[in-house]
């Protein structure tokens, strides 16, 4: 089960080489992290786990592109102190979507601590960045997709009248009713697990299409285990 919106995250950098395997630029279309709370108990939020997940994401790809002694550095970027005109980050205004987006650039540019991060100003006083150097990256905010990890049916958040009528005409087709009927005991033998976030009426196979049960692996993350 994969959400249509993701955290999207773009950089673009120049000039051009002449070696045709050195890396000019990277484009990521990112997932976000972990929720605190499930769909059906909104609004939702970024969980320690899912902050993690997106920190050590970002520390993935900057061992990859970014710092001195990557595996596949890109030509002329800067590996310590961010160059704003080098990246460029986007997010749906969402408070999962966006937070994860924030949190995976932490990870791709961290602190660089007190001295380098140091600027002098005219009367000779030096000033350092908060916490340790902390680097500000700006999320440009895009419409698509705002508020989609409150939405329990995704394309709520996609804006799209052709995308939801193409959905809800699914329900009508005999591949619908045939998986709905087929996969019934399935889905009711996933009670003991997710119950008291979905009761019987609501474990079928049209919640898990509908996106519903992305909230299931988020249960079985946070909550306590049952005894079946």
């Amino acid at each position: 089960m994969m959400l249509s919106v993701y955290t999207a995250l773009a950089l673009a950098f120049l000039p051009l080489a002449s070696c045709v395997d050195t890396v000019l630029g990277v484009y990521m279309f990112h997932r976000h992290g972990d929720r605190a709370n499930d769909k059906s108990h909104p609004p939702t939020a970024l969980s320690s786990l899912g902050y993690n997940q997106v920190y050590n994401s970002g520390q993935y790809y900057r061992s990859r592109y970014v710092q001195r002694g990557a595996a596949f550095p890109i030509v002329n970027l800067n590996p310590d102190l961010v160059l704003q005109s080098q990246i460029q980050a986007s997010a749906p205004a969402d408070n999962v979507i966006q937070n994860s987006a924030m949190g995976f650039l932490q990870g791709l540019y961290p602190p660089v601590g007190l001295i380098n991060s140091a600027q002098t100003l005219a009367n000779g006083t030096t000033v350092s960045a908060p916490m340790n150097g902390y680097q500000l990256i700006p999320i440009s905010i895009q419409s698509t997709g705002t508020g989609s990890e409150d939405e329990s049916w995704l394309q709520d958040a996609t804006q799209c009248n052709n995308a939801e009528i193409s959905s809800n005409a699914y329900y009508y087709s005999p591949e619908y009713n045939t998986l709905l009927s087929s996969t019934r005991d399935f889905y009711q033998s996933l009670l003991p697990i997710i119950n008291g976030t979905f009761n019987s009426t609501q474990s079928t196979f049209k919640n898990a299409y509908t996106s519903k049960f992305t909230d299931f692996d988020r249960v079985t993350q946070h909550n306590q285990p049952s005894t079946i």
